[in-house]
């Protein structure tokens, strides 16, 4: 089945809002057997709007349109929508009293304008929004599966998995699976170089690599009648991928890297602390978004300035005049310091230069050292990013986890 996103809104067209609904549907709908072939951003404009679902009916079995469901008069997409399906509005009173109700509970009073998401296509379905104020709108037309959801993430995502999945569920002969591996340590051109051989196999079974920030995913997609045909066909394409990019493979689906470390962390029972300076938390941010974390995570210390390397690391005046911040002697002492200070089993340092200024000849931007501490010693290595500031800080947290990730599953 062919998908596509529509997204409404001056603010997704003016870049005011990044259009992050669109990758997540894109996601869930493949997931699904639902294919989006196109994205589509148009502006709070009826017309407009029309004309783009004439147009998108005409190549599309599946069709989600994100905002307009507010309740300011720019929001219009279920008017729009009602043009197109030649279908009035009329005003849903259960709707009307959720709205009170979701005002009550809340000790607030609606306004006039609150009721205007009352409004209801005739013939549709309302889809219940347990987050927000705003109910979604399920029509099935002739061939087309047409769905309105708000644009609000925390609406929007919720609203997809309890209505939108079990819908379409129902509506697609076709069973699919899909599974990820998830890659460190090597660059998509390599990947697909070594793979090269099962990309774009078959219309059923679907080879594809994503690159990431300092990954690649690799991406089976099988369409067959059920699930046991699904997993004849995927079996030999798993364990090809696995033998030919093993050394590589961190993870076979949806774990990410920090949540794989935090595992291995908690079976082996051993505990991990952070010392920062250039990336400035965002190693420990990624770490403590791991439900669980605390299982394992002792501390994250941001020692940005020199004094605060000395003050809380206990690291020597005269290695940092002579050698630097940036350099392997700190990066080493970083690491043994926040271990030492936290009593940790592992720690991760990390200092270099994000820039834009305070590079030289000698440590341009974007020359970052990271040190490991184990139970038994210490290793350091060295990089050179490029990239924006906050580019290279994100390179730089990704790498420490991976470098760490590598002596954790060598130990």
């Amino acid at each position: 089945m062919v998908g596509e996103i529509i997204a409404v809104g001056e603010e997704v067209l003016s870049g005011d809002v990044v259009n992050g609904n669109a990758a997540y549907i894109s996601r869930q709908l493949s997931e699904l057997g639902v294919f989006c072939r196109y994205h589509t951003v148009v502006g709070d404009v009826v017309d407009h709007i029309v004309s783009q679902l004439e147009e998108s009916s005409r190549r599309s079995q599946c069709i989600v349109l994100c905002g307009g469901l507010g309740p300011t008069k720019d929001d219009l997409t279920k008017e729009a929508v009602g043009k197109f399906l030649g279908q009035p509005l009329y005003e849903d009173i259960k709707i009307r009293h959720d709205i009170d109700a979701w005002f009550q509970g809340r000790h607030l009073v609606p306004t006039e304008n609150n009721y205007r998401q009352a409004l209801m296509i005739q013939g549709a379905t309302p889809l219940k929004n347990g987050n927000g104020t705003a109910p979604g709108v399920y029509y099935k037309a002739e061939n087309v599966h047409i769905f309105l959801l708000p644009g609000p993430p925390g609406e929007l995502i919720p609203m997809f998995k309890e209505c939108v999945v079990p819908i379409m569920k129902k509506n697609i002969d076709q069973s699919i699976q899909t599974t990820t591996f998830r890659l460190a340590d090597i660059g998509e051109s390599q990947a697909v170089t070594i793979l090269d051989d099962l990309m774009g196999a078959t219309e059923r079974l679907i080879v594809a690599p994503y690159a990431k920030l300092r990954e690649v995913h690799i991406k089976v997609t099988s369409i067959e009648e059920n699930k046991e045909k699904n997993k004849q066909a995927m079996e030999p394409i798993r364990h090809i991928i696995q033998h030919r990019l093993g050394n590589y493979i961190y993870c076979e689906g949806d774990q990410e890297l920090a949540e794989v470390i935090v595992n291995f962390l908690r079976k082996s029972k051993k505990t991990l602390s952070v010392a920062e300076s250039c990336t400035g938390g965002l190693l420990s941010d990624y770490i403590v978004s791991v439900p669980g974390a605390s299982d394992v995570f002792q501390e994250g210390v941001i020692t940005y300035s020199n004094q605060s390397k000395v003050q809380r690391l206990g690291i020597n005046e005269d290695d940092l005049q002579r050698y630097g911040a940036v350099s392997e002697v700190v990066a080493k002492a970083m690491a043994k310091g926040v271990s030492t200070k936290l009593n940790s089993d592992y720690a991760i340092s990390i200092t270099g230069i994000a820039g834009p200024e305070g590079g030289t000849k000698e440590k341009p931007v974007g020359t970052v050292y990271i040190g490991i501490k184990t139970p038994e010693t210490v290793v350091v290595k060295l990089y050179h990013f490029v990239g924006r500031r906050q580019k290279i800080r994100e390179q730089s947290a990704k790498s420490a986890l991976i470098d760490l990730l590598h002596i954790l599953k060598n130990n």
